[in-house]
């Protein structure tokens, strides 16, 4: 059991995922450490049948959803014993599950799966395929009469969809039939060959009723006492077809009856067919048999169709009827893969207002009721004109792609969301279009979850709008943990380019996705996805202000940084005291990025905090702001700088600062205000203390001459050549130093 759960989750993943996503990686772990416990013991060997898994030959008591999934997936690929010899390293698991995630005829294509799988590399596992045509050969040999599956199924696909099936044909659907699931099978096998070649509905219709007939007319002729049997089997393998391919069944003509007796029977001699299959098949399809159908038709479609609600219809003609079959259908479906879904509840709540209520005249004006009445009595005919050239048809499939088809559905979705005014169906559309955004952001297309956000977005923007306070209710709903954890998902491996649709989805939600946006943050460790969704906030404005304060907390530098970012962005002045705190910070990446951000504001009120922080910080922190200013390479720390100089403290403990920030100056450039600031240090003089006069003008002399500026040579000369005598030796001296490269954001 704990195999196949492994398994079922791993084929799922890898075909949603690429190669190198996190969550690839953590399942082919768990199928490595599945494998190595299912082999403990030995080879590890599991016989596949239709819909369970046996080992040594016992199943389990109690069905279990994975176990089934896992053995129809194999049994699909026609997978009849999978034997384990050894563990499989992780790359193996992924190239096995990649086979097993592919459509199996497609894989059938390759030469079928255990050939595939020994292309691919193989590996210690052994993969017995079933021939279905050697089986049938095997139970029927020496008879002459009986045709393989494969002969059978283009006998019944080829030539003429009009003319009888042979005896030797007939004989083999005879036998298939005796044994309800190997008829299911052969229909399964049926349609898939049906649809491999390319078959048209049309003629996919044709094709079975033609088959199912024959059938029917040749077990009343051969054995008259089998044919209820034959009848009940036929009804309970039809519950294998899609709801288009029974309808046509159902919608078979009656034959003629010129004598008013018991219909005719058909023969191998292709007489017109004398069973009423479509009157068969209403009389024998039990509650059972509806919900099987019913069950088998929303696991594939993940949910129910018009088509399906029309069959379900014409099949069960009483509530009580509809509710016991759905009843049935919905312990298999919940039995399914299906049934894992989170959604499932309301997947299948949905099914059954459309199973139980479904009308088509709500959808479809009596016009075009009629139009498409008159359609399907032309459908033959239409089907046998060709004029249409080649790049006319390659033009028209172009149209029908999975791309376009998708972009038509949610073109479709939207409309109704801006068009529909009737309460209860515009609520209905609502809730498909969030569970559709939801699913769009899971699998990373942002640019139709985007379309749908505008949608619903401008809904609950429109104060004319009925139904604004729904949509309201509904942006509230998504912008829940799911969606942002799927949006720091795709922020982390993204492209650039691909950010851009981010930002619109975030925009159309609104300001109600910044907390958790923000919250998701706090714990995040890729930094990329840090940059990227700080940049989501700041586009919020003043929104983001709160939440940016709770980021200062993070355990992550690259969060905090973040924090201060946004901080400086939207926080102005008011940032301020939350700027300062981070001046304290153990991370100095985190402490230059807050003095970026304090200068970046360059208010009076930020220069004062610079100020108090260097007067009020020890000797490291204010070692650490100092260095930070003249580090940040930036011109806008050159007027804090000055403003330092003119009002700061110079004089014993303080004088230290007061240099770190005349050489600070020297290295921010050749600002204006920088250089009148260190030409009033240079000329500034105290004679009661000559000591210091003379450190703070050899200092501000070798700033001037540091800034490599035309400014900061003409004070210098003209201090040479005016100034006291202390002035003019501390710019000599000066000038005759070698000359400092100019720091990187300085300007002359």
């Amino acid at each position: 059991m704990e195999f196949a759960r492994a398994c079922k989750a791993a084929t799922r993943i890898v075909s949603m995922y690429p190669p190198t996503h996190p969550a690839i990686q953590s399942a082919l772990e768990r199928m490595v450490t599945a494998g190595a416990e299912a082999t403990s013991g030995g080879t590890f060997t599991v016989t596949v049948l239709p819909d369970a898994l046996l080992v040594d030959g016992r199943g389990l008591a109690k069905p279990d959803g994975a176990i089934t999934d896992l053995a129809v997936l194999l049994h699909q690929h026609r997978v009849g014993e999978l034997a384990l010899l050894a563990p499989l390293t992780a790359g193996a698991w992924h190239m096995l599950l990649t086979l097993l995630a592919m459509p199996p005829e497609d894989v059938r294509g390759e030469g079928g799966i255990a050939r595939a799988w020994q292309s691919a590399g193989g590996g210690p596992i052994e993969i017995r395929e079933i021939d279905y045509a050697e089986v049938l050969k095997e139970r029927t040999e020496g008879t002459g009469i009986h045709a393989t599956w494969d002969e059978l199924i283009e006998s019944c696909l080829t030539g003429d969809t009009r003319g009888a099936l042979d005896e030797k044909s007939l004989a083999s659907l005879l036998e298939i039939a005796r044994d309800p699931k190997r008829l299911g099978e052969f229909i399964n096998r049926l349609q898939e060959r049906a649809r491999a070649v390319g078959l048209a509905s049309d003629v996919q219709k044709q094709s079975l009723r033609r088959i199912l007939e024959g059938l029917a007319n040749y077990a009343a002729q051969i054995n008259p006492d089998e044919f209820d049997g034959v009848m009940n089997n036929v009804a309970e393998g039809t519950t294998r077809l899609t709801p288009e391919l029974l309808l046509g069944l159902l919608s078979s003509p009656t034959p003629a009856d010129p004598d008013g007796g018991a219909p005719e029977t058909s023969t191998a001699d292709g007489d017109a067919p004398g069973v009423d299959l479509g009157g068969e098949l209403r009389a024998r399809f039990t509650e059972e048999m509806l919900g099987a159908f019913v069950a088998e038709n929303v696991v594939r479609d993940r949910g129910a169709t018009g088509r399906l609600a029309e069959a379900f219809n014409a099949l069960a003609t009483e509530d009580s009827q509809r509710r016991t079959a759905l009843a049935l259908a919905e312990e298999r479906v919940s039995m399914s893969t299906l049934g894992a879904d989170p959604r499932f509840n309301d997947i299948w709540a949905a099914a059954m207002s459309m199973l139980m209520s479904y009308n088509d005249a709500d959808y479809v004006p009596d016009e075009y009721d009629r139009e498409l009445t008159s359609a399907r009595e032309m459908a033959v005919e239409v089907e046998q004109v060709s004029d249409d050239p080649p790049d006319r048809i390659a033009a028209w499939l172009s149209t029908v792609a999975d791309d376009d088809l998708r972009a038509l559905d949610q073109q479709m979705l939207v409309d109704l969301l801006r068009l529909e005014d009737r309460p209860d169906a515009w609520t209905s559309v609502l809730e498909i279009a969030v569970t559709r955004l939801e699913q769009l952001v899971l699998v990373g297309d942002l640019r139709l979850a985007g379309d749908l956000a505008v949608a619903i977005g401008e809904i609950a923007r429109d104060t004319r709008s009925p139904f604004a306070g729904q949509a309201s209710s509904a942006i509230d709903r998504l912008a829940g943990d799911t969606l942002v954890k799927n949006l720091m998902l795709f922020m982390r491996q993204a492209g650039d380019q691909e950010m851009p649709q981010v930002g619109r989805l975030c925009a159309a939600l609104g300001p109600v996705l910044v907390a958790p946006l923000a919250a998701a943050l706090v714990g995040e460790e890729s930094r990329l996805a840090v940059r990227r969704a700080k940049d989501v906030l700041i586009d919020f404005g003043d929104a983001a202000r709160a939440p940016a304060k709770a980021l200062r907390n993070s355990t992550n530098p690259a969060v905090r940084r973040a924090a201060i970012e946004l901080l400086r962005a939207v926080g102005g002045d008011d940032a301020l005291p939350d700027l300062r705190s981070l001046l304290d910070d153990a991370d100095p990446h985190v402490q230059r990025e807050a003095l970026r951000a304090i200068v970046h504001i360059g208010s009076n009120e930020a220069y004062a905090m610079l100020e108090d922080a260097l007067k009020a910080g020890d000797a490291s922190a204010r070692e650490a702001i100092m260095h930070a200013l003249g580090t940040l390479n930036d011109e806008r720390a050159a007027p804090l700088l000055a403003h330092i100089l003119r009002q700061s403290d110079y004089r014993g403990a303080a004088e230290a600062a007061y240099r770190s920030a005349i050489e600070a100056l020297g290295r921010s450039g050749a600002h204006p205000e920088g250089i009148q600031a260190l030409r009033d240090v240079l000329h500034r003089g105290e004679w009661w203390a000559p000591g210091r006069t003379s450190r703070l003008r050899s200092a501000a002399a070798m700033a001037l001459w540091a800034t490599a500026s035309t400014a900061g040579d003409e004070v210098l000369q003209e201090a040479s050549l005016n100034g006291s005598r202390g002035v003019r030796a501390a710019a000599a001296r000066a000038m005759s130093m070698p000359r400092r490269t100019q720091p990187a954001g300085g300007t002359e």
